[in-house]
Order: structure tokens, then C-alpha cells, then sequence
């Protein structure tokens, strides 16, 4: 518990105040770049805290860390990792627009409204041509461009926290109890328009809900890939892919004022993100039920 409390002391103040000196103002689409950098530059601060946490307990309560990658007999997790959150995504996004079809817009006009005038130039196969290419690549190599800032975070909440919490908890509760403490963590951004923007019946609180319901979801397929590979290296894949795709569907939208971001489409709503929470829930219903079975033991011979 020491552990847990040292590592959350440091890491949310830390990542709050470097937050706090980005922007005072909304987290949207928009935003110049050197504020996108230093909220950006918020997701290495759980890796501070672990180091800072090891530092000051390392003689008293030493603890390690899975930071080797183990690639071997992994495969399948790494796979998982690289191409599951594509699935994630594609699976919410088709959930929202099969519920919300007049918001599907072929001619994206998202992207045109996003692009200025100098979209306006450009036929709609181009447009598409450009989506298509764009959402290729953050599927085939956004998970490797963004893996080290997945990893700032990784090596905090799957590497110190999750098994610290498992030391105390059962899979499932060791989930939701990590899930809400990590959807917390974003709290100044999500309030400032982060995923959901600033306009949604029950701003900012519903947004704060919402996202500690993506963070149970999200990161209970994230503990799944630690724990069955032994390193946070798949987590830190998976964890980048979600963030290089997770806004792609978005760009089906006719504008950016169309519907309401705390239901998605993007797979953080609470509608697009229920493929990812249907999973997450099987699995720890799977765990739990192997921590009720009986551990058999040995029949003495006769």
C-alpha cells in the first residue's frame, strides 16, 4: 500500500501542475502545438513517479519492474497488442453509426471543416484517398511512432500500480479500482474539453465519469497483455495504437459540431466504447471464476 500511495502522491500533482502550465484554456482540436507537446509531455510523469517511488523505497521495500520485452513465445500477445485497438475502434465506430446513421457522412466533411479553405480544393476521392492512407499508417505504425510515450504511462499504471493492487485485490476489482484511479489522472484535461469537448449535458463531471469507465475498459485489455506476456512492453503498444487511431472515426463526421463526443465516435464515448467494456468485463469474469476454483491438492497414497 506504501507503494501505491508514494506513486500516486507524486505522479498526480506532478502531472496536474505540468498540465496546469500548458493551458488554462479548452483542450480541443486546435490547440498550436506547443501546448499539444507539454500535455503530451504529462504522459512520461507516471514513469517519474515510479522512479521517484523506487528511489525512496528501494532500501526498505525494493520492487522490480517487467521492463524486459520477452519477445519469445509472445507472439500472439504482441499481435494482440499491435491490432486489437484498431479492432477496438472500428468495432465502436460501426456500433455508432449503425445508431446514429444520418451522422455517417461519406464526403467527410470533418476533415473538410478541419482543413480550411485549402480542403475545399480538393475532390471528395482525394479526401478519402488521404483518410485511407492516414488511418493505414496509425494502424500499421502508430503503435511502434508512439510506443515510448505509451510507455511513460505504461511503466506506471501496469508496471507499479496493477500489481500492487493485485497484491490486495482480485483481478476484476484490481481492474476497476486502477481503472478509476488512471481515468482520475486525466481529470484536468478531460474538464477542459479533452475527448468529450466542453458542451455535453452534465460538463465536466459526466466527461470525468465517462472516461474512468474507458480506463477500466482500456485498461483491463492493457493489464490482460502485461500479465500474459510478463513485460509492459505489449501494453505500450497497444496503448500508443489506441492513441495514434482513436479519433479516426471522427473524420466520418459531417462536422465537428455533430452529435455529442461523450458518446462517441471516437472509442472513449461511452456508445462507441461499449465493444471494448463488453470485453473487458468477459475477461474478468473469466479470472474471477479461476480464483474460485479450488487449488487441487495431492491424494496421499494409500
Amino acid at each position: 500500500m506504501k507503494r501505491i500511495c508514494i506513486y500516486l502522491a507524486v505522479t498526480f500533482p506532478l502531472t496536474w501542475a505540468l498540465w496546469g502550465l500548458a493551458t488554462s484554456g479548452p483542450v480541443v482540436t486546435g490547440m498550436p502545438m506547443a501546448t499539444q507537446l507539454m500535455i503530451g509531455l504529462g504522459m512520461l510523469c507516471p514513469t517519474i513517479g515510479v522512479l521517484i517511488t523506487w528511489l525512496i523505497l528501494r532500501k526498505r521495500e525494493p520492487f522490480s519492474l517487467p521492463l524486459r520485452p520477452k519477445f519469445r513465445g509472445n507472439a500472439k500477445s504482441y499481435l494482440l497488442a499491435w491490432f486489437g485497438p484498431s479492432l477496438a475502434v472500428l468495432a465502436g465506430a460501426l456500433l455508432y453509426f449503425l445508431v446514429f446513421r444520418n451522422q455517417l457522412d461519406p464526403s467527410m466533411g470533418f476533415v473538410r471543416e478541419m482543413g480550411g479553405s485549402a480542403a475545399a480544393l480538393y475532390a471528395d476521392g482525394t479526401i478519402r484517398a488521404s483518410v485511407i492512407l492516414q488511418i493505414a499508417v496509425a494502424v500499421l505504425l502508430g503503435p511502434l511512432i508512439n510506443v515510448i510515450a505509451g510507455a511513460g504511462e505504461e511503466i506506471g499504471w501496469r508496471g507499479l500500480l496493477y500489481p500492487a493492487l493485485r497484491e490486495k485485490l482480485s483481478p476484476a476489482a484490481a481492474c476497476l479500482v486502477g481503472g478509476v484511479i488512471w481515468g482520475l489522472w486525466h481529470a484536468p484535461v478531460t474538464m477542459r474539453g479533452h475527448n468529450y469537448g466542453l458542451d455535453y449535458p452534465g460538463f465536466p463531471w459526466l466527461g470525468v465519469l465517462a472516461m474512468c469507465v474507458f480506463c477500466i475498459a482500456m485498461g483491463t485489455l492493457l493489464h490482460y497483455l502485461t500479465v500474459k506476456s510478463g513485460s509492459i512492453w505489449p501494453a505500450s503498444l497497444a496503448h500508443a495504437g489506441l492513441n495514434a487511431l482513436a479519433a479516426a472515426p471522427m473524420m466520418f463526421l459531417p462536422s465537428a459540431a455533430t452529435g455529442s463526443r461523450l458518446l462517441g465516435p471516437s472509442a472513449a464515448g461511452l456508445l462507441a466504447g461499449l465493444p471494448l467494456l463488453a470485453t473487458a468485463v468477459a475477461w474478468m469474469v473469466v479470472e474471477n471464476r479461476k480464483m474460485a476454483k479450488p487449488v487441487p491438492t495431492e491424494q496421499p497414497n494409500p
